[in-house]
C-alpha cells in the first residue's frame, strides 16, 4: 500500500513540478510553436511532426492536448482573440480622454497596431481560419462573437441611453464588427500595402459615423 502511493506521488510530481503543471508546460510550447509554423508557412502547409520539432516535444506529446493540427489552430486562434481583447480593453479603460470618439479611435488604433505588429497574427486571424474548412464551426463562430460582445458592452458604456426600440444593439455591433474586419482582411490580403493611418481613418469612419446617430438618438 505505501510503495503504491509512493509510486503514485512519483507520477504526480517530478521535480517539485506537478503533472498538470508539465502538461500546461507543453501546452504552452505546443500553442507557441502552432503561432510560429500556422503564422509563418499557412495551415495547410504544416504538418504535427513539424509542430512537434518546433515545440521539440514528441508526436506523444502532441496528441496529450490536441486531436489534430484543426484543433491546434482553434486554440491558437482563441488565444489570439482573448490576447487581442485584453489589450484593447486594459488601454481603453486606462485612457485619459473618455470622449466616446477618443475611446474609439485608440481601440481601433490598438486593434489595427495588435494585427499589423506581427505578420504571423494577421495570417492566422485574417487569411487562414477564415479559409479553413473547421469540423466545429460553432466552436469559431463562438470566438468570433466574442468581439460582437465586447463591441456591445463598450456600446453601453459611452452610450448608457442607448434607446431600447428601433435600434437592435446586437445587429449594430455585429455590422461595425463585420465591416471592421472586411476592411483589415483586405488590408492583410494586400501584404499592409495600404498605410496605417489610412486603414485607421477608414475604420474610424464607420464608428464614428454610428457613434453621431447614436449621440443624436439618445439626445432626442
Amino acid at each position: 500500500m505505501t510503495e503504491t502511493l509512493s509510486n503514485d506521488k512519483k507520477k504526480r510530481s517530478f521535480r517539485g513540478v506537478s503533472a498538470e503543471q508539465r502538461q500546461a508546460e507543453r501546452q504552452q510550447k505546443l500553442l507557441e510553436a502552432g503561432l510560429q509554423c500556422f503564422g509563418t508557412h499557412g495551415f495547410y502547409k504544416v504538418t504535427v511532426r513539424e509542430i512537434c520539432a518546433e515545440a521539440k516535444l514528441t508526436e506523444r506529446y502532441f496528441y496529450e492536448s490536441f486531436k489534430n493540427t484543426e484543433s491546434l489552430l482553434v486554440a491558437v486562434y482563441q488565444r489570439l482573440i482573448h490576447d487581442m481583447q485584453n489589450v484593447i480593453i486594459m488601454t481603453v479603460l486606462n485612457a485619459e480622454d473618455k470622449q466616446p470618439k477618443a475611446l474609439i479611435r485608440l481601440g481601433l488604433t490598438t486593434f489595427l497596431r495588435y494585427v499589423s505588429t506581427d505578420p504571423r497574427i494577421a495570417r492566422i486571424l485574417f487569411i487562414d481560419v477564415p479559409h479553413v474548412r473547421f469540423e466545429n464551426k460553432a466552436l469559431i463562430m463562438d470566438t468570433m462573437s466574442t468581439f460582437d460582445t465586447m463591441l456591445q458592452q463598450f456600446g453601453r458604456i459611452l452610450f448608457p441611453n442607448f434607446p431600447n426600440q428601433g435600434v437592435n444593439v446586437e445587429l449594430v455591433t455585429s455590422g461595425l464588427n463585420g465591416a471592421n474586419v472586411h476592411i483589415v482582411m483586405r488590408w492583410v490580403h494586400s501584404g499592409f500595402s495600404y498605410p496605417f493611418e489610412e486603414v485607421l481613418e477608414s475604420c474610424y469612419t464607420i464608428f464614428a459615423a454610428m457613434a453621431e446617430y447614436l449621440e443624436k438618438l439618445t439626445i432626442t
